[in-house]
């Protein structure tokens, strides 16, 4: 049986531009709603490319590591970064380690459907007990409430482009990446 090494050079180099990748288009966002700090990027779908290529360890890696480079040009305190960390493993991780499993288109997008649900399940309460609080302070209960749907809405709008972009990009840069890991 053949002994997989988890960590190499090789690996390690493709991490390393997959950090840089992800961390470079998270600077890209999209204010969709800026009133309560919604910013659209796209740095999940190099997120999800690397797991995929290189397995779950790696994926961490790199979301540890944009989270905590964002933290450097945060204009919230590293609040957003929190946030993003959190979603990106609630988004992430899972169809990663389903992907392990059982590889294939079919159960890719399911996969990335129900990581979605659970991200849009899981930002809600988040964001009420612990971002809008440390975001908007006193008026952390009336500003969610007025703005949950915009919350549901956004990371539904996140998951699917992020999911779309993934999918798309996947396939071409599989066997150029493979290439390079040998």
């Amino acid at each position: 049986m053949k002994k997989t090494i988890l960590f190499t050079t090789k690996k390690l180099c493709l991490c390393a531009i997959f950090c840089a990748i992800s961390y470079v288009v998270s600077l890209l966002e999209i204010p969709i709603f800026p009133h309560i700090g919604q910013k659209l990027d796209f740095s999940f779908c190099f997120m999800l490319i690397a797991g995929y290529m290189l397995g779950p360890i790696y994926a961490e890696i790199i979301i540890i590591t944009v989270s905590l480079l964002g933290c450097i040009a945060s204009s919230s305190f590293g609040v957003g970064q929190l946030a993003n960390f959190i979603f990106a493993n609630t988004f992430i991780i899972l169809p990663i380690l389903l992907y392990k499993k059982r590889k294939g288109l079919k159960n890719v997008i399911i996969s990335l459907i129900i990581s979605s649900v659970i991200t849009i399940i899981v930002a809600l309460p988040f964001n009420r007990f612990i971002t809008f609080p440390l975001y908007f302070g006193e008026t952390a209960v009336d500003s969610f409430n007025a703005s949950w749907y915009l919350i549901i809405i956004f990371n539904t709008l996140k998951c699917v482009t992020n999911s779309f972009i993934a999918i798309l990009l996947y396939k071409r840069l599989k066997n150029i990446l493979n290439s390079f890991l040998g």
